[in-house]
């Protein structure tokens, strides 16, 4: 006989498919799993920027994880307030010159490796779980997955990504399916000799530092990782570079990434030359792709028993520095929702609908990184970037209006 979870007998439990989304015991007293269809910790590593959801982390956060957040960052050191900088640096890819630095109070960079690592401490994370089915009772959700397993709870959240399982349950695969944009995108991490690391961190903003070219075309550099200060050619940069679509090989992502950026390198100034230029050649850019997803229409969220989160609710190019921040504003909702119906101030259906209506909202955002995006694709009218107009100023539901 299958148990009701919403008996009282029963604990209040959610199932976070995809994403640790904030939900720790220790914080909030709310029965959760996280299931990832991930065999384990993925590898695979990048920055976030965090602006101006940096304080909704006060609330997100247990008092512990806010206290280490410095550890979460590419340069564990780096002394947000001592530096002096709370700006983005977007240059003139051919000058080096400063377009415009869009200042943010608080902004900081992590390090996502490091994030999961320090954020997911102590949680229940169960790997291997890949969402084939979600069945919905009168009582709660049945989360069915790949390896025969099920999990019962009372409401399911999709935090799964871009190509979320959730979303295609709720919406179709037609409607469900991100768009692939017409961009050639490479996304390379490296280390230098010592002598060049020191140069590049030398000339570089520490948070974000971005380049518009006049031939249209975008670049960006960062600092990844900082492992051993006394030994920079340890230092982990990134690099991010995004163009228009515009012969066979970008057409068919050939494997030859790195012969097809350097061949497009000429005409830039530094950081972003030197950076490319003294990439080891045996460096392996994997195939990589832009993609967005933006609601078009609300999804029935069966009562309030399915919904969505992060980038599942809205996939968006990084232009703009919205990602992370506004899957952070969707975290502090969806568990702001949760307590008030696990304590009885609301309705499943009524919180859960507010919440989505929030996260719909937030979807515009998708729109705004877009045109960030294809800004950088005409140099001529970079005055009208979303990025130099508003900077990364946030926009609608995302500046904290207050839900009812």
């Amino acid at each position: 006989m299958q148990q009701n979870p919403l008996d009282p007998v029963h604990e209040f439990h959610v199932i976070i498919v995809g994403g640790a989304h904030g939900l720790q015991k220790s914080q909030h007293g709310i029965s959760y799993i996280v299931v990832d269809r991930e065999t384990g910790p993925r590898n695979r590593n990048w920055g976030v920027t965090i602006n101006w959801a940096h304080t909704l982390l006060d609330e997100i956060l247990p008092p512990r994880l806010r206290a280490e957040l410095a550890s979460c960052q590419p340069d564990e050191s780096l002394d947000i307030d001592a530096v002096g900088i709370d700006y983005a640096l977007i240059r003139n890819g051919a000058t080096g010159e400063p377009i415009a630095t869009p200042r943010s109070p608080g902004m900081r960079r992590l390090n996502i490796q490091k994030t999961k690592r320090n954020w997911g401490e102590g949680l229940d994370i169960h790997y291997g779980k890949k969402l084939v089915d979600i069945e919905v009772l009168e009582s709660g959700v049945i989360a069915h997955f790949s390896d025969g397993t099920s999990e019962t709870g009372t409401v399911i959240v999709g935090a799964d990504g871009a190509s979320s399982r959730v979303r295609n349950w709720l919406l179709g695969d037609e409607k469900g399916t991100p768009e692939v944009l017409p961009y050639a995108f490479m996304n390379i991490p490296t280390t230098y000799t010592a002598e060049q690391a020191r140069y590049l961190e030398s000339i570089s903003n520490p948070f974000v530092d971005v380049g518009a070219h006049p031939k249209n075309m975008y670049m960006g550099f960062f600092l990844l990782d900082k492992p051993d200060h006394a030994r920079p050619e340890t230092w982990v940069f990134y690099i991010l570079a995004s163009w228009r679509i515009g012969d066979q090989e970008d057409i068919e992502n050939s494997p030859n990434r790195l012969e097809r950026l350097r061949r497009r390198m000429d005409g830039w100034a530094d950081p972003f030359a030197s950076a490319v230029r003294w990439l080891p050649d045996d460096t392996m850019i994997g195939a990589d792709q832009l993609k967005t997803w933006q609601p078009r229409e609300k999804w029935d969220n069966r009562g309030g028993r399915v919904t969505l989160a992060g980038d599942a609710a809205h996939t968006m190019t990084f232009h703009r520095g919205q990602g992370g921040n506004t899957a952070i504003r969707d975290a502090f909702e969806y568990v702001k929702a949760m307590v008030e119906v696990r304590d009885g101030k609301k309705e499943l259906q009524h919180a859960v609908d507010v919440y989505d209506t929030d996260v719909f909202e937030r979807g515009e955002e998708v729109e705004r990184s877009r045109q960030a995006m294809m800004a950088f694709d005409d140099f001529a009218n970079f005055t009208k970037s979303p990025v130099l107009k508003i900077g990364m100023t946030p926009q609608g539901t995302q500046s904290g209006r207050e839900s009812s």
